[in-house]
């Protein structure tokens, strides 16, 4: 074991005897600790899970959690591995804390915004209403206002619906839906974005596929996946949505032939406000929020994510989840 290595990390590295006591602990383990060495694992990390680390080690399994450690009255964050006969602490307090900071400000925006744009949209829609007394270069103006009052409070809604993911304060409700149709809503739902410019749809989607799953977070995650690939698609470009079947798991791809990602970017993808950089440089707007909102939903459904993508060749997009949760 080289100590002087060892010393040069900023996790803490404890080595734990058989007895479960510490016969080791490097420089930034004792900085967070304090002088541990020869003491007991349980009493030398007092940190919440405790007995979940500590029958990890007993049985000699790898064991990872994110942990709390409270030392002088301040509270720190830990994620804790096990990996026998070594403990490994890292602190991500201030990983924790931006993210804290992060949803705060979304929480804000979604509750500072939601009561003008009700507001906005009232009026909006009386003066749809009476389009056809007013002139035609007004109704052009009230209806790209309609648009845009749409495009953000969609936007708010989305940030309200990952705020509500993220604090666990979203319920599953369980039903029955069939794939193929809520395929066709998505796409018809989007039907504004890929027809402007002038992209296909190929949608290989079977009819007699149903799942008894959560249906709007369902939708959320094929609809947002669908409106990734138009965001990032050229005009013209055809855009795939298929589906299969393996046992009692169903699988939706999209396919798309855009920009495509770089593959040093694809680890980051699924963070809150994180744009690739072509996607960025592009010209298409967005926060960065929608795949952020997908992994967050396929988590509640007990569903995953595959991303294939070839920089400036395109991507595709497997999500799957079982016929019954």
């Amino acid at each position: 074991m080289n100590e002087s290595l060892l010393n040069e990390l900023s996790e803490g590295i404890l080595m734990v005897d058989e007895g479960l006591v510490i016969s080791y602990a490097n420089l930034s383990a004792k900085k967070l600790l304090g002088e541990i060495e020869g003491s007991a694992l349980p009493d030398a990390l007092h940190v919440q899970g405790i007995s979940n680390i500590v029958d990890s080690f007993i049985s000699g399994s790898h064991y990872c959690t994110d942990t709390v450690f409270v030392k002088d009255e301040t509270t720190h964050y830990l994620k804790i591995k096990v990996s026998p006969p070594y403990v490994i602490a890292r602190n991500i307090t201030s990983e924790k804390l931006f993210e804290s900071a992060k949803m705060d400000f979304v929480n804000s925006i979604v509750h500072e915004f939601s009561t003008p744009l009700a507001v906005i949209n009232g009026y909006v829609q009386l003066l749809i209403e009476k389009n056809k007394e007013l002139p035609a270069e007004v109704s052009e103006t009230i209806d790209r206002i309609a648009r845009s009052t749409n495009r953000l409070s969609r936007l708010v809604e989305e940030l309200g619906i990952l705020s509500n993911l993220e604090l666990q304060n979203y319920r599953v409700k369980i039903e029955t839906v069939n794939l193929r149709e809520l395929v066709d809503e998505a796409v018809f739902d989007l039907e504004g974005k890929w027809s402007r410019k002038k992209l296909k749809i190929i949608t290989d989607v079977s009819q007699n596929i149903y799942a008894a799953v959560d249906s709007m977070l369902l939708f959320r995650v094929i609809s947002n996946l669908i409106s990734n690939a138009v965001k990032y698609s050229s005009v013209g470009n055809t855009i795939e949505v298929s589906s299969r079947e393996n046992g009692s798991k169903v699988y939706v791809s999209v396919k798309d032939n855009g920009i495509g990602i770089k593959s040093e970017e694809l680890p980051r993808i699924f963070e809150r406000f994180y744009r690739a950089s072509n996607a960025r440089t592009s010209g298409s707007s967005g926060l960065g929020l929608g795949l952020s909102l997908v992994k967050h939903a396929l988590n509640l459904i007990n569903g995953t994510i595959d991303v294939r993508s070839r920089y400036m060749m395109g991507t595709t997009v497997t999500i799957g989840f079982p016929k019954n949760m």
